[in-house]
């Protein structure tokens, strides 16, 4: 995943209700919404109460970045389950969530993010989950994209897994990128996407947009009417890029939230299957 920094994320927790009511004015989906229908499942198949989940803080590399381990806490606690950071860090916070029994950890280093379900030792990761969550608001927000066209901006993990799951869901793909050869290997993996050499070409004739790559797109680019689903970092539309297309951006609820509801939907713990 793209290492965020304390600055992306400072107002996550006291912005959730305003990104929830985007999110509806946007899709017409709040945040759980869209993170169920990302993978799959029924909204009321599972009991959120019935999660104790326990977020474990990471030292290790480039170390904690500031307010990451509460801010999924409170996404965890948003999304109903009950939710709390580990009293120490790393392996021994680990450890502590297993003594408590807690039904599922989350805890990210420098090179993933991971919320792992202690029931059936099964984990989900950020990278795959955000590509789902914000094709799921893609889709919402479009309507629908079954057998359109979608654009991914950027061949890095999120961007790969998400030409995966859009030719999964019945979408025409194209991806492009800086770097071509990273987009030609996306396709050589995926077949039935198609590459576009030139980025800004590609953005001038695109009505649906991923964007999963942190290079800033010049408003000037942007098709009217546009819809853009954007979890790239850094964040640089400007206002007038959200007044001529449909934006859906933040930095870690909608991937996390995704991450955390397919960890949950592994378990039959609180289930109503």
């Amino acid at each position: 995943m793209t290492r965020l920094t304390g600055n992306d994320i400072k107002d996550v927790s006291q912005d959730l209700q305003k990104l929830e009511d985007e999110l509806i004015r946007l899709t017409g989906r709040k945040i759980k919404n869209i993170a169920c229908e990302a993978v799959g499942m029924w909204e009321h198949a599972i009991n959120p109460e019935a999660f104790n989940v326990a977020v474990v803080p990471v030292t290790s590399g480039l170390g904690v970045i500031s307010r990451f381990t509460e801010s999924v806490r409170d996404i965890c606690n948003w999304l109903g389950m009950n939710a709390h950071v580990t009293k120490t860090t790393d392996v021994q916070g680990f450890a502590e969530a297993i003594t408590e029994k807690a039904d599922m950890i989350l805890m990210a280093d420098d090179n993933e993010f991971i919320a792992y379900n202690t029931e059936e030792m099964r984990y989900s990761d950020n990278s795959s989950c955000t590509a789902k969550g914000y094709i799921a608001a893609l889709n919402a927000a479009a309507g629908s994209i079954l057998g359109k066209e979608v654009l991914v901006v950027g061949a890095g993990r999120v961007g790969t897994k998400a030409c995966q799951f859009l030719l999964a869901k019945g979408s025409k793909v194209a991806v492009t990128d800086i770097d071509l050869e990273k987009a030609r290997k996306v396709a050589e993996i995926h077949k039935g996407t198609r590459v576009i050499e030139d980025v800004e070409e590609a953005i001038r004739n695109a009505d649906y947009i991923i964007n999963a790559s942190p290079a800033h797109i010049d408003t000037g680019n942007i098709k009217e009417g546009a819809v853009i689903s954007s979890p790239g970092v850094p964040h640089t539309f400007d206002k007038e890029a959200y007044n001529k297309a449909v934006i859906i951006h933040d930095p870690l609820v909608i991937g996390a939230a995704t991450m955390i509801m397919q960890s949950a939907y592994y378990s039959y713990k609180g289930c109503r299957r």
